[in-house]
């Protein structure tokens, strides 16, 4: 079982949280069945260089996934959880990240913005989800002045 799974069991979050997670611990080998992300799986090899292009160019950069903090059914009848936006802690200006979408062949997000600009965040609490040992953590994030400079990318 993975670390959101073992969280999304244990506990549970309001229908307006936004619930984020470090992008290779939502990729992670163990989770990957479970932790479903909107593109298709040829896009995700795409979203891993546009992350890993990010890190190179600001190596004190955190991508996190921004995943909806309840379960869903997948096609084939399974518990999962889905996400659709990643959140980008950055001091790259958004033009360089729109720039870094085309030239890495990702899909197109449908808005890319500051967080607190985006009309795609929840009214509810923001959590962090750290992959520890054996023992996830669940943090509340209330620094709302650094939350609001991250750049959002949203896929529709």
């Amino acid at each position: 079982m993975g670390v959101l799974e073992t969280v999304l069991n244990s506990r549970k979050f309001d229908l307006d949280d936004d619930v984020l997670m470090e992008f290779n611990d939502y990729f992670d080998r163990e989770s990957r069945h479970y932790n479903l992300f909107s593109l298709d799986e040829e896009d995700i090899w795409a979203l891993r260089n546009f992350v890993e292009q990010i890190r190179h160019m600001d190596i004190d950069s955190t991508i996190y996934v921004c995943t909806y903090g309840y379960e869903i059914m997948n096609r084939k009848g399974e518990k999962s959880t889905y996400a659709d936006a990643l959140w980008i802690d950055t001091i790259l200006p958004v033009s360089k990240i729109e720039e870094l979408v085309e030239k890495s062949g990702v899909a197109e997000p449908s808005d890319i913005s500051f967080v607190k600009d985006s009309d795609e965040i929840g009214n509810g609490s923001i959590w962090l989800v750290t992959q520890e040992e054996q023992n996830p953590k669940v943090i509340e994030r209330t620094d709302h002045k650094q939350i609001n400079h991250m750049i959002m990318l949203y896929w529709d």
